[in-house]
Order: C-alpha cells, then sequence, then structure tokens
C-alpha cells in the first residue's frame, strides 16, 4: 500500500508575501536564519514548519505553541490576519528569491 502524500499549505502575510510553509508530517520549525547561539531544535508534534521572515517568526511561534493540533494552527492564523493556501508555495510569491 502507498504512503500517503504529506499535505502542504503556504501562508501569506498582509501584504501577500509567503512567511511560512508547513506539512501535515510532524517534524520541526526551521527558521528563516541560522540562530547565532547552538540551539535545540524547535520540535511540532503535528507538522513541520519552513519560515521565510524573520519578522513573523516570533508572532508564528507564539501561535505554534498555543495551537493543540494542525487545525487549530490554521484557524489561529487565519484568525490572526495571514492568508492560508493550501499547496507548495509558487515561486512568484517567494518572500524573497
Amino acid at each position: 500500500m502507498a504512503e500517503a502524500e504529506a499535505r502542504i499549505w503556504s501562508i501569506y502575510n498582509k501584504e501577500q508575501r509567503l512567511v511560512l510553509a508547513l506539512s501535515d508530517e510532524p517534524g520541526e520549525v526551521n527558521f528563516s536564519k541560522v540562530p547565532d547561539d547552538d540551539v535545540d531544535p524547535v520540535e511540532c508534534g503535528f507538522a513541520t514548519l519552513q519560515c521565510y521572515d524573520s519578522k513573523s517568526e516570533p508572532e508564528i511561534l507564539t501561535i505554534l505553541f498555543r495551537s493543540s493540533d494542525l487545525e487549530d494552527f490554521l484557524d489561529r492564523m487565519l484568525n490572526a490576519g495571514f492568508k492560508v493556501r493550501e499547496g507548495r508555495p509558487k515561486p512568484s510569491r517567494f518572500a524573497r528569491l
């Protein structure tokens, strides 16, 4: 039996800039830049996240830590004013190339 393919979402800020991509596979938070200090990875039990905007990261992490599951996280992101689109980010929508 074939494994189910991961579902992916792209998250945009109010300016339509890509700030986050995530999948429904448990994993880690990958920050937009490498931390200055050696830090332990931030794990997530319901998603793997790739941040693209360091200015949005604190708000994203706050929402993540308050969320009980993926659906709750996506709902909270919508309520915070982010645009949530299912699917991989489009190259023309990258926050920076």
